[in-house]
């Protein structure tokens, strides 16, 4: 079969060529200083956009989308249970990247009701400490590779050198390589976000044919689906009945594509790791890799048509309107020099713990804390920054903490919190939409909040605490218009799918 997404590559295809040209003239990566001896470790720090933890393998997932993350994952530690704070990427990866909730760091959209496609979201604050930052405070390089312009709201500005790039997986992180070759003389940080799996998705065919079924489908329709349908192909998201014959066709379709794109990003980690082995990097590298939030696949289309609150009309599909553990329940894995080898983590976290875990892994000093109120009570105070889980465990007292999640870009002003096995989605006050028990019902099907009163007031009291202290992502004055934005910036962007 032909390419059904040559058509849509094509301008990427052609930068990828043109800067594989510009880097065999210029030898880039071949020469490099020997790696450090003694001190800590270089970081390498891959961001995955829009990768669901459930369809990795070493997460349980059936088909064979990694298998170089499932053999470096089992060489290192895995955490299970990780909770994205927000449910797309700007809040979510300045989340990881800082330590806090998206309503301390301010990179969020603010009102009431949030409409990416008109409303711009704000910058991080230009107060709040990075890992990048703080890094550099240590004496380390940084750099920072990244695919999506989201990145550039504040958190590539904080690295010594960035660069945007719209190129597939695997020339991201040999830029990352010849980087950090080039720079192993001293300590290095260099952070890779790879967007393969984000809108559009257009996998090559290579990934692409071990996913579909027999016999391949017309390439139209794989074609519609690299966004979610088109003329050909009625738009998932607008299906009247999410279980109809040919929408249940087209969204298997559409997840053999999405899988497709995690198996390319996999091959291209495993030509990096090869390439840190071979250049003798490897052994002096702790590599990292976690995911900003999941897709969703009609995952709850029923539930999104009962609350109907997508200012787009859409129910069911993408990101960035829900709570739900499709979006919320991220990967992350780490392996290399100080991380726990064969480590398979149950401990409940958050991606604010990543930046945290990592700096206690390379033996470096915590990221500064943010000043909170006096008078928090101590479980919502531990849940609005980071903590290291390099030593914590679930006997320590951690399989009860509180964990949170806000920040939605299409819709109302919703959260989520999370304790124990009971996960709330409520209104910025507290008010329920639905309560869930994540050990009984993981696919969060049955609202139990009329079963369960002790536990939803419990919850519902901490989500008041939470608002009534002012450091919630609900800031009327968070964001603008995309008319004050740079020409450049919006085209970025909306090669993404993002903003009119």
């Amino acid at each position: 079969m032909r390419d059904p997404f040559a058509g849509l590559n094509r301008r990427q295809r052609w930068q990828s060529r043109l800067w594989k040209l510009r880097r065999g003239l210029t030898a880039a990566g071949r020469s490099a200083a020997p790696p450090v001896s003694g001190g800590p470790p270089h970081l390498l720090l891959i961001g995955v956009d829009t990768l669901r933890a459930d369809h990795l393998g070493c997460y349980g997932h059936a088909r064979a989308t990694s298998p170089n993350l499932d053999r470096l994952a089992a060489q290192g530690c895995l955490f299970t249970d990780v909770m994205a704070p927000a449910p797309w990427t700007l809040p979510s990866f300045a989340g990881a990247l800082s330590g806090m909730m998206p309503g301390l760091h301010g990179a969020h959209l603010g009102g009431a009701m949030r409409n990416m496609d008109r409303q711009a979201p704000g910058r991080l604050r230009p107060d709040v400490v990075t890992l990048a930052a703080h890094l550099r405070n240590q004496g380390y390089r940084t750099a920072a590779f990244y695919s999506n312009q989201f990145f550039a709201f504040g958190l590539a500005e904080s690295f010594g050198a960035h660069e945007y790039h719209n190129l597939p997986a695997d020339d991201l992180v040999t830029m990352a390589a010849d980087w950090l070759r080039r720079e192993a003389g001293r300590p290095c940080f260099c952070f890779v976000l790879l967007n393969d799996p984000h809108e559009p998705t257009t996998p090559p065919l290579a990934d692409l044919a071990p996913f579909l079924p027999s016999p391949a489908p017309d390439t139209g329709r794989l074609t519609e689906l690299a966004r979610w349908g088109g003329a050909v192909l009625p738009h998932l998201g607008r299906a009247a009945d999410a279980r109809a014959a040919e929408v249940v066709a087209a969204r298997d379709l559409k997840l053999a594509i999405y899988d497709a794109t995690i198996h390319q990003v996999d091959r291209a980690l495993g030509r990096l790791q090869e390439r840190l082995e071979s250049g003798g990097l490897a052994a002096h590298t702790l590599v990292s890799l976690f995911s900003d939030h999941g897709e969703e696949f009609l995952d709850h289309a029923g539930w999104a048509a009962r609350w109907d609150h997508d200012p787009r009309g859409l129910r069911g599909i993408g990101h960035g309107q829900s709570h739900f553990q499709e979006l919320l329940h991220v990967p992350w894995i780490a392996w290399g020099p100080g991380v726990p080898v064969g480590a398979r983590s149950d401990t409940p976290a958050s991606l604010l713990d990543l930046s945290p875990t990592l700096l206690d892994w390379l033996g470096l000093p915590p990221l500064p804390r943010p000043a909170l109120p006096a008078g928090l009570a101590p479980d919502l105070a531990a849940a609005l920054t980071g903590t290291s889980l390099a030593a914590m465990n679930d006997a320590s007292g951690a399989s009860g903490r509180l964990r949170l999640a806000e920040a939605i870009a299409y819709g109302p002003d919703l959260i989520a919190l999370r304790q124990g096995s009971w996960k709330l989605i409520a209104a910025r006050d507290g008010r329920p939409l639905a309560l869930f028990d994540l050990a009984a019902d993981p696919g969060e099907q049955r609202d139990v909040a009329s079963d369960q009163p002790v536990v939803l007031a419990a919850l519902r009291a901490q989500a008041e605490a939470w608002r009534d202290s002012g450091l919630g992502a609900d800031g009327a004055d968070a964001g603008g218009a995309w008319g004050d934005l740079d020409d450049t910036v919006r085209e970025r962007l909306r090669d993404l799918g993002y903003s009119e």
